[in-house]
């Protein structure tokens, strides 16, 4: 199975700055397609500027289905833009969107109805109220990944042993694919390889295409 690099803009760029980033990077991980599968996560205004040949993500679903809920974005209407993929959960929509597991666990729900895969977000805090929401028959269909707050916008990861202890909790619940995320950067992507990880979310360094590019060329050179 290829490593996946999933990319999440958060709430930063352009139009033009999207399709200037695409025009860089795109060329780069066709080359290591066989080694890296590469999710990109760009706003919702932005989903449209990829093409369907690339693995697109969203940041996020509304937890409802079709109806009368302002301003939300469902997941049938994702899967009409072509998303594969999409993140829930983060710690940033459950600190300023005040979400709940409840909430995460009825994205998740939502997402699956249409065949989109959930990525979902937890911190070591999350685990065990997050998997007591999920329904057990849907655990399984998603892909997992821990991202500590604390770690998020710096420039060193987590600990390598807590990474190591919390991926222990997550898999007692479930064998789905599982990332880490925070502060992943060209410096620190290495020691991150040899833990059993299916792959890596990267933010800040995902901004800017020569971080990214380093980023992939370091993975696809250890595989």
């Amino acid at each position: 199975m290829p490593f996946l690099v999933l990319a999440n803009f958060k709430s930063h760029k352009t139009i033009p700055e999207v399709k200037s980033w695409l025009e860089t990077i795109v060329p780069v991980f066709e080359q290591y397609q066989d080694q890296l599968e590469v999710i990109i996560a760009p706003s919702f205004p932005h989903l449209h500027l990829l093409s369907s040949s690339l693995n697109s993500c969203a940041q996020d679903v509304s937890p409802f289905p079709p109806g009368a809920y302002t301003g939300a974005v469902n997941a049938p209407q994702l899967k009409d833009l072509g998303v594969k993929y999409c993140l829930v959960g983060h710690s940033e929509r459950r600190h300023f969107f005040h979400e709940t597991h409840q909430d995460v666990a009825n994205k998740v729900s939502e997402l699956l109805g249409v065949g989109i895969t959930p990525v979902l977000l937890l911190s070591e805090k999350d685990i065990v109220p997050q998997f007591a929401a999920l329904d057990d028959s849907l655990v399984d269909r998603c892909l997992y990944c821990f991202e500590p707050p604390s770690d998020i916008g710096g420039t060193t990861t987590a600990p390598l042993d807590v990474i190591t202890q919390v991926i222990g909790q997550i898999r007692a619940h479930t064998p789905a694919p599982l990332l880490y995320g925070g502060s992943v950067t060209p410096q620190n992507i290495a020691n991150l390889l040899p833990l059993n990880l299916s792959g890596i979310l990267v933010a800040t360094a995902s901004l800017e295409t020569s971080s990214f590019n380093s980023i992939l060329e370091v993975i696809a050179h250890a595989r």
